[in-house]
């Protein structure tokens, strides 16, 4: 049973513990199959997922598309496309997150292994880090989102005429029965608050596997500095107090095989360049699974943002209405950011790792270490950039956060001078 602790003391031996939140809505969601439970579990599982995503994601969206058939100009396009947007982009995500649960559960399993634990009380600094923002994320774009969807349901109470939280269309007209309206106000708002559960608890999980992945690039600097540096004896103690597994034996056994053949600083060497294509490989991995939903998330943040804008300008816009558009702008611009900041991240640690090389004790190399220390610096020299998108590359980074916002507003330019 998950428990949710607003201050938790995390392990650094568990950095799963920091995905806490998402696991828990990501299993209420019907997108986290038990891991270890039987085929028909995981079916049973599966079917419970798909029954809430068709009635309260497709059905739902559905009846905000049907919305275009009375659009007549450029407000009503602004008011009908404000939320469709994201609907559509959630549900590419969701079929694209459903389909590589498999994958990313094997991710996540991966977290935990032995390689990426600290060796020393020295290295638990960026770990810790890594799984406190992990968690404080969830919590910032959990309280942001149904901060936002409060102002929501709420906004249609100043107003004079009977309106819904979302532009939809329904074959009935329920401003003449009050039963009716209740019941689509209520549909509607679940179908708001599924959505937004939907929407975090999937794309943290991208940004919390980067987070730790910067965590691990950290630490991995941190080992290249101590090269050829001596060693007390409690970080010796450390290295065997680990519950060994497979892949970390070879690993060990190994770097040990080096350190006999051609001295220790060399076994470090060998030890840092098998962490760091580790850590190359699950960056990969990760942005192999994720790649196409966070292009089409910032391909329709574009639209999304001048949309938004565009309502808010708007000569019959209320306080609460203007609470509303500002805190869901805060939101779709936060979600972007994010992700750009992770990749600008992962960008900067790996490009330091030439100058930790002057901070270890180099001088002392001899032939074989220094060749080592040549060759790990050759490999790290190479900018690694995470890239979403496959015909059309897009770097995350801040540069590309900027371009966006700049993009978003020569849109809504365009649409105030048409209007």
């Amino acid at each position: 049973m998950l428990k949710v602790r607003l201050n938790p003391h995390w392990n650094p031996y568990d950095r799963r513990d920091s995905f806490r939140l998402q696991l828990m809505c990501l299993k209420f969601l019907g997108l986290w199959p038990p891991e270890d439970g039987d085929r028909a579990a995981r079916l049973r599982h599966t079917a419970y997922g798909w029954g809430l995503r068709v009635l309260f994601m497709y059905l739902y969206t559905l009846t905000q598309a049907l919305y275009f058939k009375d659009v007549k100009d450029i407000k009503e396009l602004a008011n009908a496309m404000f939320v469709l947007m994201t609907q559509v982009t959630l549900i590419y995500k969701l079929e694209k997150f459903n389909y590589n649960i498999p994958r990313i559960q094997r991710c996540l399993r991966k977290l935990n292994c032995t390689l990426y634990h600290p060796k020393g009380h020295d290295e638990h600094g960026p770990v810790l880090r890594s799984i406190s923002n992990v968690y404080w994320l969830m919590i910032f774009l959990t309280f942001m989102a149904y901060t936002t969807i409060c102002m929501w349901v709420v906004s249609p109470a100043f107003e004079n005429e009977r309106r819904l939280p979302v532009p939809a269309w329904f074959p009935f007209n329920y401003h003449h029965s009050d039963v009716t309206y209740v019941l689509l106000f209520l549909y509607q708002t679940i179908g708001i608050f599924m959505s937004a559960t939907y929407n975090f608890s999937t794309d943290t999980m991208f940004s919390g596997f980067m987070l730790h992945t910067t965590g691990q690039l950290a630490r991995l600097g941190g080992m290249v500095r101590k090269i050829g540096h001596s060693v007390g004896p409690e970080k010796k103690e450390s290295l065997l107090a680990f519950e060994s597994d497979r892949e970390w034996k070879a690993i060990r056994s190994e770097v040990e095989r080096h350190s006999r053949a051609h001295g220790k600083p060399y076994g470090e060497l060998v030890e840092c360049v098998i962490l760091h294509q580790d850590i190359l490989s699950f960056i990969d991995e990760v942005q192999d699974i994720f790649q196409g939903s966070i292009f089409a998330q910032v391909c329709a943040s574009v639209i999304i943002i001048c949309m938004t804008l565009l309502q808010a300008t708007g000569d019959d816009v209320t306080m609460a209405d203007l609470v509303s558009y500002a805190l869901y702008l805060l939101v779709m611009t936060s979600q972007v950011l994010i992700f750009c900041c992770v990749g600008n991240e992962i960008s900067y640690e790996t490009n330091k790792f030439t100058e930790f090389i002057g901070f270890s004790n180099y001088y002392t190399f001899d032939k074989p270490a220094s060749q080592a220390a040549i060759f790990f610096m050759q490999r790290t020299m190479k900018d690694t950039r995470i890239q979403v998108g496959n015909v059309l590359r897009v770097t995350l980074n801040l540069h590309t956060f900027l371009q966006i916002l700049k993009l978003s507003y020569s849109y809504l330019a365009v649409l105030q001078s048409m209007e």
